[in-house]
């Protein structure tokens, strides 16, 4: 049970190492979003309804946008600056961890810090004060979208913050968009991945997590939720 940021250095690691890019994809998609304890939790939070709706939204989103955004990685395809595996024969493991867990701290946790501060600071003009009035507006689903697919939260964080919001007069589509969004990635877990896909890629995960967290919100509205 780990937030996208979590996922985003084992996919790193699984990617050098020589991984599909698919499989990694799959694995980094489908850890936030599939969870079985985050779907429980949603189903006792916010109903059996939201979970079955993330299920089966998440399925769709895991599979469709990582087999799209994989197609875009060639098969010979190496990440810029990937260190050459070491040989480890013979070595104690906890040095071999050591060493591992040093090279990616140095490069990832900098940049998490930064852009998650970056962030907060900009946070007011991404969710505006929700008031019934603008809750169920169109533009405001679509803000929602985008602000979920760039926003860092913790592990089922989505839960508590579309429960407040809803409290305050969020409709369905939004609390939709942000079910889907939010956990499936993020901006710093998007600039993670950075140096083992192809930019392409990446925008494809973050495009593509974007449209999922708007058909969520569609499937919402469809069904009354």
């Amino acid at each position: 049970m780990m937030c996208t940021c979590c996922c985003a250095p084992i996919a790193v690691g699984l990617i050098e190492s020589g991984a599909s890019a698919s499989s990694a994809l799959v694995y980094w998609l489908a850890n936030p979003v599939l969870n079985p304890a985050a779907l429980v939790f949603i189903g006792f939070v916010l109903g059996w309804q939201w979970a079955a709706l993330r299920l089966v939204v998440g399925v769709a989103l895991v599979f469709v946008v990582g087999d799209l955004a994989a197609r875009l990685v060639s098969p010979d395809w190496r990440p810029p600056g990937a260190p050459t595996r070491p040989d480890n024969t013979g070595q104690p493991l906890l040095l071999v961890w050591g060493r591992a867990f040093v090279r990616l701290a140095v490069r990832l946790i900098p940049e998490y810090v930064v852009l998650v501060f970056a962030l907060g600071m900009v946070r007011a003009w991404f969710f505006p004060a929700m008031t019934p009035d603008i809750g169920h507006a169109i533009w405001l689903t679509t803000a929602l979208a985008a602000a979920g697919t760039l926003f860092v939260i913790p592990t089922a964080g989505e839960v508590p913050i579309i429960q407040v919001l809803q409290q305050f007069g969020l409709g369905g589509a939004g609390a939709a968009a942000l079910l889907v969004t939010l956990p499936a990635v993020s901006l710093p877990s998007l600039a993670m991945l950075g140096r083992a896909l192809p930019i392409r890629a990446l925008i494809v995960l973050g495009l593509g997590t974007f449209a999922f967290g708007l058909i969520a919100a569609a499937a919402a509205a469809s069904l009354g939720l």
